[in-house]
């Protein structure tokens, strides 16, 4: 955990939810912790790309005992901020992926224990309590898959967040030397919106991109602005996505993110998902 890139008080929280799911596991870490994982039996097989009896059978060893669970996790565990049972992730949805990810993704493999040694799937479960944390303190919690547009730049949230916050520019992400051919290209006449956003009274809707052709320059999401004004010449409703309390779009002047981006041509690289992946190479990979 010291060495994720966390500040202190997401650290607690991510501490907390690794307890809960240890806890809920059942998990007695062995003293012998932490495993050479780099010269594990595990992981040769997994260079070779084959299955031995042996790992096919701790998948459904694991598989079997998180089944038993299934119902805690989904009502005890996957909980949002307000104490609500997610309504985007769940346990199928988990099991369902385990198999793919143990399998592996563009060479690489989720950790799943040791097949060779006694209690060798209790190693597997600790790696999933810790994964499923850093999952609650990234989208869990909030009932999020797509990024929320969160960067205040002068008090003010660029629209052109979508093409990265903190002054990154997520569609630069590309694949280091030996990988380029799994990235994705950028698409200039790509257009998408997000499915997810933050739902505080006047957050930023939805990130989306689309080409210049559409918005030559794009401004802010102004959250001060009282749209719900039906004494207005025309009426004013909260319009631009279900349960809109306050905001608007203002589009009336360039506005550039921290990434010093007015538009949002090619901007559809934002993070999704469980653990928010970004950027031309991971979404290639994720893919390929």
């Amino acid at each position: 955990l010291n060495k994720m890139r966390i500040f202190p008080s997401q650290r607690i929280m991510t501490q907390r939810h690794l307890h809960l799911g240890l806890l809920l596991f059942g998990v007695i870490v062995s003293p012998s912790w932490p495993l050479d994982l780099n010269n594990s039996h595990q992981q040769q097989q997994q260079q070779d790309g084959h299955r031995s009896e042996q790992e096919i059978n701790l998948l459904k060893y694991i598989e079997s005992y998180l089944t038993q669970l299934g119902d805690t996790i989904d009502q005890k565990l996957f909980l949002t901020q307000t104490y609500e049972v997610s309504k985007i992730y769940t346990f199928q949805d988990l099991l369902a992926a385990l198999p793919v990810v143990y399998d592996g993704i563009a060479g690489s493999h989720f950790y799943l224990g040791e097949s060779s040694m006694d209690l060798g799937w209790e190693y597997g479960l600790v790696n999933l309590a810790a994964f499923l944390a850093q999952c609650m303190k990234e989208t869990i919690q909030y009932d999020a898959c797509d990024e929320n547009n969160w960067d205040l730049v002068n008090s003010q949230y660029p629209l052109a967040n979508s093409c990265g916050q903190l002054g990154q520019s997520y569609q630069d992400y590309g694949c280091p030397p030996g990988e380029e051919h799994m990235q994705c290209e950028v698409d200039p006449e790509m257009r998408i919106t997000a499915t997810t956003h933050a739902k505080w009274y006047g957050a930023p809707p939805p990130l989306f991109c689309a080409p210049k052709t559409d918005y030559p320059w794009t401004g802010v999401w102004d959250y001060n602005y009282w749209c719900n004004n039906p004494w207005a010449d025309p009426p004013e409703t909260c319009s631009v996505y279900e349960g809109q309390k306050s905001g608007r779009f203002d589009n009336e002047d360039p506005v550039a993110s921290r990434g010093e981006r007015t538009d949002v041509e090619g901007c559809c690289w934002w993070g999704r998902g469980v653990i928010q992946t970004t950027g031309l190479c991971n979404f290639g990979k994720l893919n390929y």
